[in-house]
């Protein structure tokens, strides 16, 4: 009798008063995260790293199941989020990437051969599965053996906890498209996956995915030489649009620095044409020196990413960005020495906004040669969030009063121009304390729709969202460093892509490129997404009218884009 009484007492629950609840939701909070950094033993494709806003929603979540108190609720969480970290962890431990959400689609599509692969491929990444089995194990072993005492009234105060952060992923999913649940490479791999897995469930489960013709283009070639520069940065702003910056004939003077360079003979300034319509495609473009679309490939692969190219050529690479970190997820995470996004500093981003980044910039050390990123969030809206807490006053023009929308709305963001020059000048501040041939372009990922046609914001392939700066700056550069974009009447992201390679020693030679026509993608990476055709004729652009990736890329007839009666929206 003794022995069968022993597992029964082996197996009793302890009960604990309710004051351990915080240690209890602690000490699960850093089991949740624990994955994560189990995986960096033992390879380097992982990046995540703390978020204090994803650690707080976390000890929530942990502190939620809890005060639950269920074993079945515990158990059946537990449970998912295991499997989806088994899932994530391995894709990254095969891939090197994060997993999409459309990835889903092709692993559940094709289980069988997902499932072989895993199985071969399990030698080679084991460490996947005390990655997530020991910090979840120890969870289930925990949750299974210990009880806080709290009344039931707290009981459903944990149920709604736990639902709450269960359901806002899926809930946000309804409205919201791919573009927002993209993974970050520096975001906890849970995170992702609660993302990934939200908007698969609830867009992409079920449901047939249409499979895109075959890319028809020839390869791109590379070629290397020894390169002369020393620092080569880039200042990307979210949401430029060129006719309103003072330095290119605005009649406000809304970029008084920038204006002073020009006027002195120091700034190339020129119309730019963006590669796509929202950050999250445009950046990875520009960075992957993408023109024809339909290559995903190459965001894939990145066989001439500006960053790999860089760091090939014996540059030290650096990203930093007042924006979230997926916008890291194709542009060549792995071949960054250094990034810093919001995330890391969420206090100092809060009070110096853009500012921060100038802050951040004289705390790197920079090598021989440095390739810099400065991704800003300038003129994004909300516009007046971006300058409200400037420490001077930086708004010229009233956003106050009994004013229309149109005014108020353009006043506010010819304030944000203005600020976006004054972070402009302390970053070309520091630019000019270095020493040696280098060069800084300044440019925006997109244009913005500013009531056209009551039309606002962006994500539309029009011309407004199209238009961008192109503006350089040389320091100790040799004669004719800029002639390939000073002869130049427009100046497209893949062109000043292809000459911010050439000053890194590389020589991108693409086969299928007409100078005069580029094209434009709409508002989503991945997929079959909206093109746009621009061609330069004369002192002109044509602007196609939009059409589906999948038509385009079905034959030549189908890639003669027609011209529009009208200013077209896709949608």
């Amino acid at each position: 009798m003794q022995e069968q009484s022993l597992p029964s007492r082996h197996l009793t629950r302890r009960y604990l008063p309710a004051r351990y609840l915080p240690l209890l939701a602690t000490l699960s909070c850093l089991l949740l995260l624990a994955d994560d950094v189990i995986q960096q033993w033992f390879t380097s494709i992982n990046h995540a790293e703390l978020e204090l806003r994803y650690v707080l929603v976390l000890w929530l979540f942990s502190l939620g199941l809890w005060l639950a108190a269920n074993r079945w609720l515990t158990a059946l969480v537990l449970t998912l989020l295991a499997g989806m970290q088994l899932i994530q962890l391995g894709n990254m431990a095969y891939t090197g990437m994060p997993l999409l959400p459309s990835d889903l689609s092709g692993l559940f599509g094709e289980f069988a051969d997902v499932q072989q692969t895993a199985v071969a491929q399990l030698g080679n990444h084991w460490h996947v599965l005390p990655s997530v089995l020991l910090p979840y194990g120890a969870l289930f072993v925990l949750h299974m053996r210990l009880t806080p005492r709290i009344s039931p009234r707290a009981r459903w105060v944990g149920w709604i906890l736990v639902l709450i952060v269960l359901a806002a992923k899926p809930y946000r999913a309804t409205y919201r498209d791919m573009t927002h649940f993209m993974p970050g490479p520096t975001r906890s791999s849970l995170h992702n996956s609660l993302n990934s897995f939200a908007f698969y469930a609830v867009n992409l489960a079920g449901r047939e995915q249409q499979a895109l013709p075959q890319s028809p283009f020839q390869p791109y070639q590379v070629s290397f030489a020894a390169p002369t520069a020393k620092h080569v940065w880039i200042v990307m702003a979210d949401s430029l649009r060129s006719d309103r910056l003072g330095v290119m004939g605005y009649q406000r003077d809304t970029t008084p620095f920038l204006s002073r360079l020009r006027d002195d003979g120091e700034l190339l300034v020129r119309q730019g044409i963006a590669a796509g319509v929202s950050t999250a495609v445009s950046l990875p473009v520009f960075l992957n020196l993408i023109r024809e679309p339909g290559q995903n490939h190459l965001l894939r692969e990145q066989p001439h990413n500006l960053f790999r190219l860089g760091r090939e050529q014996g540059f030290n690479t650096f990203w930093l960005s007042s924006q979230e970190s997926k916008l890291l997820t194709f542009a060549g995470k792995r071949f960054i020495d250094v990034s810093i996004t919001r995330e890391d500093f969420p206090l100092l981003f809060s009070q110096r906004q853009d500012h921060a980044l100038s802050d951040l910039l004289p705390r790197k050390q920079w090598g021989e040669r440095n390739l810099v990123m400065i991704n800003l969030r300038t003129a994004h809206s909300p516009y007046d969030h971006n300058y409200e807490k400037h420490d001077e006053p930086i708004a010229r023009w009233p956003t106050d009063g009994p004013l229309s929308r149109d005014v108020r709305e353009g006043n506010a963001y010819d304030n944000a121009v203005r600020y976006f020059d004054d972070v402009v000048a302390d970053i070309v501040a520091q630019f000019d304390q270095l020493e040696g041939e280098r060069y800084l372009l300044i440019t925006g990922d997109h244009g913005q729709l500013l009531g056209e046609n009551e039309v606002w914001g962006h994500n539309r392939l029009l011309p407004p969202v199209v238009d961008v700066p192109v503006m350089v700056l040389a320091r100790d550069a040799p004669q004719g460093a800029l002639d390939d974009l000073a002869g130049q009447r427009w100046v497209s992201h893949y062109e000043a892509g292809l000459w911010l390679a050439q000053r890194l020693g590389a020589r991108v030679l693409n086969p299928n490129a007409d100078p005069n026509v580029h094209f434009v993608k709409g508002k989503l990476l991945l997929g079959d997404n909206s093109i746009m055709q621009v061609k330069e004729s004369g002192d002109d652009l044509q602007f196609s009218e939009p059409m589906l990736l999948s038509k385009w890329l079905q034959g030549p007839a189908q890639r003669t884009l027609p011209a529009p009666d009208q200013p077209a929206d896709p949608g």
